[in-house]
């Protein structure tokens, strides 16, 4: 039997070939795979042989569901077609191809050169470490055999993965849901969401599916893989991240505030820097950022003085200190200096920093700790890169104490040098021992009064 969309969004999204790009996904269950070869299907007989594809996985492992489902209804829509094992690569009739790829990063992306395809599918988006292999491809879309004016490229995926943020940020926070958005780059996009619960066939062979899932008991892991939440997703690291609760009003700092800075250094990756003060509560507040790649040790340095010195909350002054990755301190050749380390160069711009504790199991608890107590705090409007970054984080597969450090968690490290020297967690209040007559205890006990809290007081 000839393999037809489930009508919903799947259906939708097969009927939206008018769109350049389109993002499939949200939840578990939804048939994302299932769309994607659904979708190079829908016109193989539309172009013959001038529709070819190209459907990528990251690794090569786990292409191998996704070919099995792919013999099953490439060979019931068309018997004739063949699947060359050797080349990993499905042959139609009338001369359509599809390719099944792996690709683990951007610097395979350019074996691709050269190579000219009408339809791309990325399968899992979201477990690529970002979205710089998927650029690049856009350069393969294209023919010069025939016109074909629905040549397009095709993503599904699940919150959660090192590419979640870049994914949600590109199709999901881009605009309303099924609206086309266009893009910088003359293209347009669109995000169309998919259920558990639009998938009928699923259900109707697995009734227990959805009640399997509720059962994981953990409310987060229920939002992200039956509602297709994309603030709370499978690995989720800083759980307790609370944007409402986090976020507040920008604020005068006074004088007899300490200033103090955080940084995560890069240069083709982003250089992360925050302007911290602490209250005598031991609250701290993130006043200020500067987040920026693609620059030099100068230009960074240049550009944080520049941020210090015009913060409107601080009066311009200089932080007391600021923590940094210890490997600033390692001499290396730059583009514009010789034999100097980047703290070097910092410090020639008056910006002396002062090595950190790079502890990072122990770093990422003093940050959730603070989450906790509520005693962290950045200025709305003023922390953009760590706003956006910190709740998408997600947890390393190898070590569950740890990040995934392929994330982007630039401006994480740099809050976490930031907190391992400064937060101080609170401890629980001592309670004083009482001071009168031993008979006024005895007295108090008699009436029923609870005078001491623990173990032992009375009910």
């Amino acid at each position: 039997m000839t393999w037809m969309p489930q009508p919903g969004p799947q259906e939708k999204a097969i009927r939206a070939s008018f769109v350049d790009e389109l993002f499939f996904g949200g939840a578990r269950g939804g048939g994302k795979s299932e769309f994607l070869l659904g979708d190079f299907l829908s016109d193989v007989d539309t172009y013959g042989e001038h529709w070819k594809g190209v459907l990528i996985r990251r690794t090569y492992p786990e292409l191998d569901e996704i070919i099995d489902r792919s013999r099953q209804i490439f060979r019931a829509a068309y018997p004739d077609a063949e699947y060359k094992v050797g080349t990993h690569q499905w042959i139609f009739k009338n001369g359509s191809s599809l390719k099944l790829r792996h690709l683990e990063n951007e610097a395979d992306a350019d074996h691709f050169q050269g190579q000219q395809y009408t339809w791309i599918g990325w399968d899992e988006l979201t477990s690529w470490n970002d979205m710089k292999a998927y650029h690049k491809l856009k350069a393969c879309l294209r023919t010069g055999a025939a016109e074909v004016p629905t040549k397009r490229i095709r993503a599904s995926g699940n919150p959660g993965g090192p590419n979640h943020n870049n994914v949600k940020d590109y199709y999901i926070d881009a605009g309303e849901e099924s609206s086309v958005i266009e893009g910088d780059d003359g293209m347009n996009r669109m995000y169309i969401r998919s259920l558990v619960t639009d998938n009928k066939i699923l259900l109707d062979r697995d009734p227990g599916y959805i009640k399997r899932l509720e059962g994981v008991g953990d409310e987060q892991l229920v939002k992200a893989w039956l509602e297709g939440d994309w603030d709370s997703f499978v690995g989720q690291y800083f759980t307790n991240w609370q944007e409402k609760q986090v976020l507040v009003n920008s604020f005068e700092i006074p004088d007899h505030w300490p200033l103090f800075g955080g940084m995560d250094y890069g240069e083709a990756a982003p250089t992360s820097y925050g302007l911290y003060t602490v209250d005598y509560d031991g609250n701290i507040y993130r006043i200020s950022e500067y987040y920026q790649a693609n620059a030099t040790a100068s230009q960074h340095a240049d550009n944080i003085v520049k941020m210090i010195e015009s913060c409107p909350f601080t009066g311009g002054r200089y932080p007391q200190a600021t923590y940094c990755d210890p490997s600033m301190f390692v001499k290396r050749r730059l583009s514009e200096v010789i034999n100097h380390s980047p703290a070097d160069v910092f410090a020639e711009r008056g910006l002396y920093l002062t090595r950190a504790n790079n502890d990072r199991i122990t770093g990422w608890r003093v940050v959730n700790d603070a989450l906790i107590k509520e005693r962290f705090y950045c200025f709305n409007g003023w922390n953009d890169a760590l706003v956006r970054t910190m709740p998408a984080l997600p947890r390393s597969s190898k070590n569950p104490e740890d990040l995934d450090t392929h994330a982007e968690d630039h401006a994480a490290d740099e809050l976490r040098y930031a907190m391992m020297h400064v937060y101080k967690p609170h401890k629980p209040e001592e309670e004083r021992p009482y001071e009168g007559t031993g008979q006024e205890v005895i007295d108090m006990m008699e009436q029923g009064w609870g005078v001491r809290k623990g173990r032992y007081a009375p009910a």
